[in-house]
């Protein structure tokens, strides 16, 4: 009983502390789910893509494929879209931007939780769980990743440790073992399967330092769940794997280097952006995101205990490992050039398992503090914690950034001050014996550490709300002749006058994708465009802002013709042939291209295009109907994506006909003499697949549950042991 008051109570704290720190989900004027913090993704990427996948899931189709980004693209099988995510189902069900924050905060106070949860099943007292709660929520990485995908998958990791404590620790395992599974399910559909191999591998050690040869059982059993868990979600993993047989993407060996971390940014950890607010110069990049010195200092109150304890051992090696990995210290700098973790940004998606491993032993630092840690053992973390304050700050003035900034003071005094007030009130304690309310200020004072010192840290939360809802946004008046047009077209834009993937938001088609996943044609058809090739690709994706664009001087490209780019926005006049004016104002220039095709034509047997006999009828994400009038044959040329996994039917005799590329990523199908209709559905053989293991392992699921319900209806005698059906 005790334990759920106290669960409650952290509870209580818990959120209240979130909520005063996210306070913008109480106004409709600001979003949580759509703020600027770090990476502009989750406005430029995450929200478009979870418009598009609600509209299509409420209007009864799966969401596998966009047909309103570059010239069509997977959209299930872009991993980070993550449709069917359970998180994101519930903003298909309640579409509207104030439950996506609410989802937000759901997400930080499920991490929390288990964190208690998981600390308290280590042994830790309440305080000292309440303590890893707190410092994981608002630490450095999580308060930076707030809105990204990641978090999907990552707040599942304590969940997991903790299934793995229960399933060794008790006789009854069999829901521990369960739940295990939701809990791999869960993390191998948050949205990015990087950080999903990381939770994977944390879990992974950790049973292995946890368990022993003589628990093998357990072991293989929790292995087994998350192989288990990993198979149920094969709908969204098999669809990604197919898409990387035909996909171009960014994550190269090279990508590793890029924005590599140095020691001597390694202030960074304690004292955030020195040298001014957030991104105010380029070697911003290079600093790792924010641990704060009280919570470092508590960490390390728990090597006053020794190491004897192998589960502390277990996450102080996990801490230190990847330290040396991020920083690339030998000989942990050796992990990145594994195969696999050669094309992580190991930088970022190791981090989380940092954070995390300082979370859990500051609970560790504040459980000896309460219990027996004696005056010479806390100078000595004392000493530890003031050497790397000390050390921060030398390497602040020996290593000042490229350009010439000088260091705010405040930016590294007033979290220092903080940490010498916080060492004074847990010297206090020692000396006085008064442990539990000295403990308790330590705490809270981790709490301000992470909240409240952290210079450069302001999200952008403001928005116009008519602009993002998901019923009726109100568009910008220039898109406004591209939204009426009755048929399919496509548009592009100059000079940032209307952001890549926007066009979502108002279900129009823009050539250009703010992407890190693309088909491998769309890539080449770009280069045929821009002048560049394939291996070039790299070098313009990033010179462009993450993205493929047009500059203005190719706009005379016969591809934009064919592609039905029928609409260019441009903050600036321009003078193109082909290209007429049809509306201007002080901020933006629109103009129609009279040349432009349109999206489906008839290839004659003279090799002649006839755009008068083909209408597209239907133009579905995943369904595409052409009339062919009058009936003829030839070849049918729709100007999308090709792809795998695109069917095509004639009317009306209704055999299938085989889709083939035409001029590099077009559409083609060879018609039959009277042929009248003809019928494009997407069926990708990754997702079926997918759909039918995943369906087959839930059957199993749920029988395994079936068969563990029916032993447990034979409750076992007294000092019976109890063991889960196998």
């Amino acid at each position: 009983m005790k334990g759920r008051i106290y669960l409650g109570v952290f509870l209580l704290f818990l959120l209240t502390l979130l909520l005063v720190q996210y306070q913008g989900i109480f106004s409709f004027q600001h979003s949580l789910a759509l703020c600027l913090i770090e990476d502009p993704g989750p406005r430029l990427s995450l929200y478009p893509w979870l418009m598009e996948s609600a509209r299509q899931l409420r209007s009864g189709h799966f969401p596998l494929w966009c047909a309103l980004e570059g010239a069509g693209f997977p959209l299930l099988a872009n991993y980070q879209s993550s449709p069917l995510n359970p998180f994101n189902l519930l903003f298909a069900l309640f579409p509207y931007l104030k439950v996506l924050d609410l989802i937000l905060i759901l997400k930080l106070v499920l991490l929390g939780i288990f964190t208690y949860l998981f600390a308290r099943a280590l042994g830790l007292s309440p305080l000292a769980g309440a303590t890893s709660g707190v410092i994981i929520c608002f630490c450095g990485y999580v308060s930076k990743n707030l809105n990204w995908v990641l978090i999907n998958s990552e707040l599942w990791l304590p969940a997991g440790l903790l299934l793995v404590e229960k399933i060794y620790q008790s006789r009854r395992k069999f829901f521990a073992w369960l739940g295990l599974i939701l809990v791999s399910f869960m993390v191998a559909v948050g949205g990015n399967p990087q950080v999903s191999l990381y939770v994977y591998l944390f879990i992974f050690f950790y049973l292995i330092f946890r368990g022993s040869w003589a628990r093998r059982r357990e072991s293989f059993g929790i292995i087994f769940a998350l192989v288990l868990g990993l198979i149920l979600a094969s709908f969204q993993t098999l669809s990604f794997w197919e898409y990387l047989s035909y996909g171009w993407h960014i994550h190269s060996p090279e990508l590793n280097t890029i924005a590599r971390p140095r020691l001597k940014f390694l202030y960074s950890l304690f004292f955030p952006w020195v040298y001014g607010a957030h991104r105010s110069y380029l070697e911003q990049l290079f600093m790792r995101e924010y641990l704060g010195l009280v919570p470092v200092f508590l960490a390390l109150l728990s090597l006053s205990s020794g190491l004897k304890n192998r589960k502390l051992v277990f996450f102080w090696a996990w801490l230190l490992v990847f330290l040396g990995v991020i920083y690339w210290i030998p000989p942990f700098h050796l992990i990145n050039l594994l195969p696999g973790f050669n094309r992580i940004a190991n930088i970022k998606y190791a981090y989380f398992g940092v954070c995390f491993s300082l979370a859990i032993l500051a609970g560790f630092g504040i459980e000896r503090y309460l219990t027996s840690l004696s005056s010479r053992k806390y100078g000595m973390a004392l000493g530890l914690a003031c050497g790397l304050a000390f050390l921060s700050l030398l390497l602040v003035y020996r290593f000042p950034p490229s350009v010439s900034y000088p260091p705010f003071r405040n930016a590294w005094l007033e979290p220092m001050l903080l940490f010498i007030f916080a060492s004074g009130v847990g010297i206090y304690g020692v000396l006085f014996q008064e442990r539990k309310i000295c403990g308790l200020g330590l705490v809270f004072l981790a709490g301000v550490n992470l909240i409240y010192f952290y210079p450069g840290f302001n999200p952008q939360t403001k928005i116009d709300p008519a602009r993002w809802r998901f019923f009726q946004p109100k568009p910008p008046s220039y898109l406004l002749p591209i939204i009426q047009e009755k048929e399919p077209v496509r548009f592009i834009g100059l000079e940032g006058v209307f952001h890549h993937n926007f066009n979502l938001i108002y279900q129009i088609n823009d050539l250009r994708v703010f992407e890190a996943l693309y088909p491998k044609d769309y890539v080449q058809m770009m280069g045929e465009i821009e002048g560049f090739e394939l291996k070039q690709a790299m070098r313009e994706f990033f010179k462009h802002g993450w993205s493929f664009d047009v500059r203005k001087e190719n706009l005379n490209s016969l591809w934009l013709d064919r592609l039905g780019v029928k609409y260019l926005l441009s903050k600036k006049e321009i003078n193109a042939p082909g290209w007429k004016l049809q509306e201007k104002s002080k901020d933006y220039y629109l103009y129609k291209n009279s040349e432009a095709w349109r999206r489906a034509w008839i290839l004659k047997q003279d090799s002649s295009p006839d755009f008068s006999s083909a209408k597209i009828t239907i133009y579905q994400p995943d369904r595409v109907i052409v009339e062919i009038n009058p009936p003829q044959d030839g070849y049918l040329i729709l100007a999308d994506q090709y792809a795998p996994g695109w069917r095509a039917f004639i009317y009306p005799s209704g055999r299938e006909k085989r889709i083939f590329k035409h001029e590099l990523l077009f559409r083609r199908i060879e018609l039959e003499p009277a042929t009248e209709r003809v019928e494009m559905v997407y069926r990708p053989f990754g997702f079926l697949i997918g759909l039918y293991v995943s369906l087959g392992s839930f059957l199993f699921f749920l029988f395994i549950f079936w068969q563990g319900l029916k032993k447990l209806r034979e409750i076992p005698e007294a000092g019976e042991k109890w063991e889960p059906v196998r």
